[in-house]
């Protein structure tokens, strides 16, 4: 019966070790859980529903547009960190719009972006950065110049990833953290510690979209839907 003492010891020194996974695994799982806590305010009857992976989703609406704010966490690029990215999406309809999208450095394995799904590739209009990938479907050369400066100023933002603009919405995909070295190299976790989205951060993101659809939409269809000056 040597054997079951040895199992028996084994059990009772992995105890330790299967407890702190244990902690360890619910502490990052509050902490993803509060990464848009901040931003709940900002939005009229905002809801937060918490996925599968413990990462958020944060709907509701500001100034009666449908808004939906997730977070894509990113393990799959090879000798890099992973990355957290915040996809901020108004859902509105733009009847005036093609389909156009820029993708800032591209690499082939950004799994979240639409950019390289639309047909023509575009030249890039002076402002953009220079890594960027301009594509679009039919019309997107006629409605480029209409938008290029909003687009270009949204793109200041080094941490902005993607920009879509299509006749149903736009979306923006936007940094926000970098995983933790020690928990990605040793177990294999995306740990991105106490990141958080800032109201500022956010606003600034959805006050860019609101200049994109200005620029496509009536005047006077924009002003119904200005968001309230209450909102900093």
């Amino acid at each position: 019966m040597a054997w079951f003492g040895g199992l028996a010891f084994v059990a009772i020194g992995l105890a330790p070790l299967v407890w702190l996974q244990r902690r360890e695994r619910a502490a990052t799982w509050r902490k993803r859980r509060d990464i848009l806590a901040a931003c709940l305010s900002l939005l009229d009857a905002g809801e937060i529903t918490l996925g599968r992976d413990g990462f958020p989703c944060l709907t509701g609406r500001i100034a009666g547009r449908q808004i939906r704010a997730e977070l894509l966490p990113d393990s799959l690029t090879l000798r890099r960190l992973p990355q957290l990215w915040l996809s901020l999406t108004i859902l509105t309809p733009l009847p005036a719009a093609s389909s156009l999208g820029v993708l800032v450095r591209p690499s082939g394995g950004e799994f979240y972006a639409r950019t390289p799904e639309l047909p023509l590739r575009l030249d890039v209009p002076a402002g953009f950065p220079s890594e960027a990938m301009l594509r679009g479907g039919p019309g997107a050369s006629a409605l480029l110049p209409r938008i290029s400066k909003v687009f270009a100023a949204l793109l200041e933002d080094p941490r902005v990833k993607e920009i879509m603009l299509t006749p149903r919405g736009l979306r923006v995909i936007h940094q926000v953290a970098e995983g933790q070295r020690g928990a990605h190299l040793l177990l294999r976790q995306c740990d991105f510690g106490d990141a958080r989205v800032e109201t500022t951060t956010f606003l600034r993101l959805y006050d860019g979209l609101e200049a994109i659809a200005a620029a496509v939409e009536p005047t006077e269809r924009r002003a119904a839907s200005a968001r309230p000056g209450l909102r900093a």
